[in-house]
């Protein structure tokens, strides 16, 4: 008798890694920008079709985000380009890493338009370094890039998912001025003081939650949902005196996109601490355009939403992240 097939089989792999397999590391070496966009598209429906539970828990946190106040068709649209917009993210992730290297800068230079530039450069100019405060929004794998080629002394702290991607990544960041710190190889606070010590632009991300340093008794509200604040960036420009300026890179068109940055006001008597500050200008940007945001499917497990309350949209939740450091990660 043949042995009884199991269907035990489980795809585990997650989004980043699926996308940065060896076959398309190499086609992504030579083939055009729209044609490499075109088929990591096609992944991407294959991803999620093996991972109908992680595609369920994103279009049920954008549900419990947006369904009270959009209509059933703009909802379904929304999760549609959501779906696009996270797919965007690993192409651009992909395309910075592994593309034609001079055909990158060129389209860094090219393509990434600033505004607010005038404001960095005053607060650069102060010479105490400057925290530069981001999040998992819009094209931000092209951010610290197209700092770096228009000749600013920017410092990135990443987590690699593979260490293909981190010596393609290091050797491209060497070329053009821009450090990446490794967050596995040491003291990750350290390290961020020293590059504000030495005048760097550090990039930060404030919607690293899971990785967040909260403050007892020290909650923010983010989009209709309280959470235990983080007190990394204040520890870091407590340490370092660095002014704070933030910068959300978005897409404005096909193959377009602007770097929109503003400095924050250093207001000692402000009751609004420049974390909390950071993560309005973070939330205000999400519901502006909530398909360049990519952190549903996180956000969505820390509100541990099941399909028991997909229709709950208003129900308020509690969200209590794990400690950690709050500073930029390269997934």
């Amino acid at each position: 008798m043949l042995p009884r097939l199991t269907t035990s089989w489980k795809f585990s792999l997650n989004l980043s890694k699926f996308c940065q397999a060896p076959l398309n590391v190499f086609l992504f070496k030579f083939l055009p920008f729209r044609l490499s966009r075109w088929y990591l598209g096609l992944l991407g429906k294959i991803y999620f079709f093996l991972k109908r539970q992680e595609k369920e828990l994103i279009q049920l946190t954008i549900r419990q985000v947006f369904g009270s106040t959009l209509e059933l068709k703009s909802l379904k649209v929304l999760i549609r380009h959501t779906f696009r917009g996270i797919v965007d993210h690993y192409h651009e992730k992909l395309f910075v890493a592994y593309s034609n290297f001079p055909r990158l800068i060129k389209f860094l230079q090219e393509r990434v338009k600033l505004t607010g530039e005038d404001e960095l450069k005053a607060a650069l100019a102060e010479g105490r370094g400057i925290i530069l405060v981001t999040g998992h929004y819009g094209a931000v794998e092209f951010l610290p890039g197209a700092l770096a080629v228009r000749g600013y002394p920017a410092t990135m702290i990443c987590r690699f998912q593979t260490s293909r991607l981190r010596k393609s990544l290091m050797e491209r960041a060497q070329a053009v001025g821009l450090q990446l710190v490794d967050s596995e190889g040491g003291n990750v606070l350290l390290s961020a003081v020293k590059a504000l010590k030495q005048g760097r632009i550090l990039i930060t991300e404030c919607d690293e939650f899971d990785e967040w340093r909260p403050g007892p008794g020290r909650l923010v509200s983010f989009l209709n949902r309280y959470l235990e604040g983080d007190r990394t960036l204040e520890v870091l420009q407590k340490r370092a005196g660095a002014p704070v300026v933030t910068a959300l890179l978005q897409r404005t068109g096909k193959k377009s996109y602007t770097l929109h940055l503003s400095r924050l006001p250093q207001d000692p008597t402000a009751q609004e601490a420049c974390g909390e500050a950071c993560l309005r200008v973070l939330e205000d940007a999400i519901r502006a355009t909530p398909e360049q945001w990519y952190q549903w499917k996180k956000f969505g497990k820390m509100l541990n939403l099941t399909a028991r309350n997909q229709h709950d949209y208003q129900e308020s939740g509690y969200l209590a992240p794990e400690v950690g450091v709050s500073l930029p990660v390269q997934t």
